[in-house]
Order: structure tokens, then sequence, then C-alpha cells
């Protein structure tokens, strides 16, 4: 991971509070709270694009899907699921 070194102002409470909290170093701890804003943000965005673009409304991906089984199967795996099962593994090792 490439480096870049910072020099800015922070609250001190909120320092002292994660220092003591995680009791790792400032590099550590900075880094902590990027990688969780980053996250947040990105989990944000994602919702604000589902709300401008909601799944039922694109015809691709608003499909009834076939109704299955129920869960948990409990019966016999038909031989042809084995069969291609086996194909799709290829040869034994």
């Amino acid at each position: 991971m490439t480096r870049a070194r910072i020099s800015t102002t922070v609250d001190r409470d909120r320092l002292e509070t994660g220092r003591r909290l995680l009791g790792v170093s400032d590099s550590q701890l900075i880094d902590r709270a990027l990688a969780l804003l980053i996250e947040h943000l990105e989990r944000e965005n994602e919702l604000e694009a589902l709300e401008r673009h909601p799944y039922h409304d694109d015809s691709e991906l608003a499909w009834d899907a076939p109704a299955g089984p129920s869960l948990p199967y409990e019966g016999e795996v038909p031989a042809e699921v084995i069969e291609m099962a086996a194909r799709r593994r290829g040869p034994s090792r």
C-alpha cells in the first residue's frame, strides 16, 4: 500500500477517544476512520442509486423467478444433477 503523509488539525476529544478505544497509532486510527467513512459513503451512494433506478423499473431485472422446491431440500439429488456437477468439475485430481 502506498502511504501519504498528512498534516491536519482534528477535534482533540475525538482523537483522544479514538486512541483510548482502539489503542493503535494515529496513522492506524486515521486509516480505520477513512475506511469506515468510504464504506459509509459507498453505501449511501448505492442506496441513492437504487432510489433513482429501482429494480422493479428495469425490465431486465424485474422478472418473476419460477417457484422451486421448498427449502431446505431434503430429497435425493437427481442422478443427472450429480453427473452435470462431475462434468463441470472436470477430471478428478
